[in-house]
């Protein structure tokens, strides 16, 4: 797999603490892979907005020179309303020669979808298909997969089915290995089912940390926390050698998954209770103790110099991981 690496995982805090290089301008985004022997850099389409045309082939020219591939993000929770960011990212994507689009479709969190109820998710994930088709059609113009990321929101189940309705080979998922957890599932599990839908990756891990509504899933280095990656990236390897992965350690503060409690599941369609099973052992067995403190230095109102050396620490430790899984 092509390791590269993603904005979202770092803050605003390195511009605030006025560091050499700021992780959401993508010049230095790509310096900063560059110096860490990645290949592939993932930003958002803000950056790019008021760029000329020359501006924006002189950046295309600066990747290729490093040898770096590019993945461009957006979001899209009003999707069924409004599709104008997808087609933007996709038009940015064709004329900076990106490898992939990146999108969300719902801004929720934590694997908690009670705010919808069960009626409303699966009324609201069905007003995605027809937008999503239309879009395609631009997006086989140019020949650009777009990935639809489990963002702690959808499962594995319903990510396909979305796949399969819009019926595009273009159209598949960016896999946030560790958010797998937010929605009961393991990340083998739901690795193997959208192996067939695949057009990206996110690399991200978490430490576990117990409470009596379930779980509190806290960022740390790829390596750190929860996720069994010999065995995930050996299924990748095996079974999508094509696709990027780009480390991408997300939450700035940690993520309350309310598993444990009854209603958290009402929006869920039954599954097979081996699988739920399979999630909760893991979870368990990565538990730390309670006595452990889940807050991140972003929590605990720490300053902007010292969030920014915790995500850069957290972002070396899991290069350094990652490179000791290839050489190994």
């Amino acid at each position: 797999m092509r390791i590269g690496i993603c904005t979202w995982s770092f803050t605003n805090c390195h511009r605030q603490a006025g560091r050499r290089l700021d992780p959401f301008v993508p010049e230095h985004l790509a310096l900063l892979a560059a110096e860490h022997g990645l290949l592939s850099i993932e930003c958002g389409t803000g950056p790019f907005e008021h760029r000329s045309d020359a501006e924006l082939e002189a950046f295309r020219q600066g990747l290729d020179e490093r040898g770096l591939d590019l993945v461009i993000d957006t979001g899209g929770a009003r999707y069924s309303e409004d599709t104008s960011s997808l087609r933007r990212a996709l038009s940015l994507a064709h004329r900076l020669g990106a490898r992939a689009v990146r999108t969300t479709i719902s801004g929720l969190l934590e694997g908690d979808r009670r705010s919808l109820g069960r009626e409303g998710w699966q009324t609201f994930l069905h007003s995605l298909v027809e937008p999503l088709r239309a879009c395609m059609s631009q997006a086989a113009e140019w020949g650009i997969p777009v990935g639809l990321e489990n963002h702690q929101d959808a499962s594995s189940w319903e990510l396909v089915w979305l796949c399969e309705q819009v019926g595009s080979p273009l159209l598949g998922v960016t896999m946030d290995v560790a958010n797998a957890l937010a929605v009961g599932e393991t990340p083998m599990a739901f690795a193997g089912r959208v192996l067939p839908f695949l057009k990206h990756v996110h690399l991200k891990d978490y430490a576990v940390h117990p409470s009596p509504s379930g779980y509190r899933l806290r960022r740390c280095a790829v390596g750190g926390g929860v996720v069994d990656w010999p065995s995930v990236l050996s299924l990748f390897e095996a079974r999508a050698p094509q696709v990027l992965g780009c480390i991408e350690l997300g939450a700035s503060t940690a993520r309350h998954i309310r598993i444990l409690e009854d209603d958290y599941w009402a929006t869920y369609p039954p599954r097979p209770l081996g699988e739920t099973l399979a999630a909760l052992r893991e979870l368990h067995a990565a538990a730390l103790p309670p006595s452990e403190d889940w807050r991140t230095p972003h929590e605990l109102g720490a300053d902007a110099a010292a969030c920014a050396a915790y995500e850069v620490e957290q972002f070396a430790a899991s290069v350094a991981y990652l490179r000791g899984l290839e050489s190994s």
